[in-house]
C-alpha cells in the first residue's frame, strides 16, 4: 500500500494526521509541501490549499479529522475512538472544539484575510492568545476519569489537545499546569511517547 501525507513545515494538523499513522503503525512517506507550493501546484492535489492530505494508492483525502475517521476505519488496530458510543462521541466533540472554534479562527491564511494591518508578530501573538483563551474553556470538560483527555486510554482527543497547546507554546504563549500535566501523562505511554511527531524548529 502506498500511503502519501502531504504537509508542511509547522502544520499543527498535519502533525495530528502523523501522529495517528504513527501510533496506528502504518508505514507512510512525508512530502513536505513549500509555502509558494501551496498557492500554485499542490491545488491539483488538494483545491483548498491547505495541508494535511493524505493520498492512499492515489485517491486523495483532505482535512484532518475526516482523515483521522479514514484511518481508524481503514485501520481499526490501537484504535483511537474510545471504548464506547459515550467515549467516541466526547471524543469527537473534543476533535470538533479543537478543529473548528480553535483552530479555524486562528489559522494564519484567516487571520491574513481578516487583519491584514497587523504585522507577524502580533498575528501570533493573537493565535496564541485565542489557543490559550479557548483550551481555558476546554479544560473543565476533560480528563475527568484519568490522566487521558477522554476516559481511560489515549485517543484522538488527546492528539488534538496536545498539539494544539504545543501550537501555542511554539506562538510563545506561557505554559498552562493543567495542559503541562496533560503532556506530561500521556508520555508516560511508551507508545504514545514514540509516535509523537517531533517538535517543529522555525529555520
Amino acid at each position: 500500500m502506498d500511503i502519501l501525507l502531504y504537509s508542511a513545515k509547522g502544520s499543527n494538523s498535519s502533525e495530528r494526521v502523523q501522529w495517528v499513522l504513527n501510533f496506528k503503525g502504518i508505514p507512510y512517506q512525508i512530502v513536505e509541501v513549500s509555502s509558494q507550493a501551496l498557492n500554485s501546484t499542490y491545488l491539483t492535489i488538494n483545491p483548498f490549499g491547505y495541508v494535511p492530505s493524505l493520498a492512499v494508492n492515489g485517491v486523495v483525502f483532505s482535512e484532518s479529522m475526516a482523515i483521522a475517521e479514514y484511518l481508524e476505519e481503514r485501520f481499526p488496530r490501537r484504535s483511537l475512538l474510545g471504548e464506547n458510543l459515550n467515549e467516541r462521541t466526547h471524543i469527537r466533540r473534543v476533535c470538533e472544539y479543537v478543529n473548528g472554534s480553535i483552530h479555524s479562527p486562528q489559522n494564519r491564511t484567516v487571520l491574513q484575510f481578516l487583519r491584514p494591518d497587523i504585522d507577524e508578530v502580533s498575528k501570533r501573538q493573537l493565535r496564541g492568545e485565542w489557543i490559550m483563551h479557548c483550551l481555558e474553556k476546554l479544560s473543565t470538560s476533560l480528563c475527568h476519569e484519568s490522566g487521558y483527555a477522554i476516559g481511560h486510554g489515549f485517543s484522538l482527543a488527546d492528539i488534538f489537545v496536545a498539539s494544539i497547546y504545543k501550537k501555542a507554546l511554539q506562538h510563545g504563549c506561557c505554559g498552562h499546569a493543567f495542559y503541562n500535566r496533560h503532556l506530561m501523562f500521556i508520555r508516560q505511554n511508551d507508545s504514545v511517547m514514540a509516535s509523537e511527531p517531533p517538535a517543529y524548529s522555525p529555520d
